[in-house]
């Protein structure tokens, strides 16, 4: 009688290692959205904060895919260890804006696992999530929060960017010279803490993304 072969437990090994570095991952995030500072010259809501740099790691080490999960795991803290004042608002603005920045880095880095890759993939996704912040705030964000707020309206808000920055003349000046260089300030400080991140963690980073 031939004898039964070992039950192959690899999968549910990978995948229970996954799951919790996601959540090791996503709980880094989350507490470092709790340090935010603000941006001298543009809008007082809009800060700099750090949670995407582990979230990027993250998506070099596990996949695009799980990079959204470790997104949504640090929204999803944030709401139980800072709660919210802008009705969920400004939460869901800052998970549309990480999936913006690490799924293209994340993507380009899965067929280009080198430095250089990892370089460009950073720069291609500071670019495109500095941009998305630009569209998505002047066409969603920006018009949804104030169609729920009692008291805001799009003038105040291009008076607060005024205030805080006075080559800010009408909505569109708003978002060309204030909210579009923060967040390139933003994603372009979390690329380079990112990258000299990668630089020691680059092994497992890889042996990682090769038993994908």
């Amino acid at each position: 009688m031939q004898a039964s072969k070992p039950k192959d437990t690899s999968v549910t090994i990978t995948t229970t290692a996954r799951l919790t570095l996601t959540a090791m991952f996503g709980a880094l995030a989350a507490v470092l959205m709790l340090f935010s500072f603000p941006i001298f010259f543009t809008l007082p809501f809009i800060k700099l904060e750090l949670s995407d740099v582990p979230v990027v790691l993250g998506t070099y080490m596990l996949g695009p895919l799980w990079g959204v999960a470790i997104a949504f795991v640090k929204i999803a803290l944030n709401f139980v260890l800072n709660g919210t004042t802008t009705v969920g608002i400004g939460e869901l603005a800052n998970l549309l804006f990480t999936l913006a920045y690490i799924l293209p880095a994340g993507i380009i880095y899965r067929y280009r696992r080198t430095k250089k890759g990892a370089v460009f993939s950073l720069i291609a996704g500071t670019l495109i999530a500095s941009v998305a912040a630009v569209v998505l705030d002047w066409l969603v964000v920006f018009p949804f929060y104030i169609s729920v707020s009692s008291s805001l309206t799009m003038d105040a808000v291009i008076g607060m960017a005024a205030g805080a920055n006075p080559l800010v003349k009408d909505a569109g000046t708003m978002m060309l010279l204030s909210v579009f260089p923060a967040n390139l300030l933003k994603y372009t400080l979390a690329s380079l803490i990112a990258f000299f991140a990668y630089a020691p963690l680059r092994k497992l980073i890889n042996s990682f993304s090769k038993a994908r």
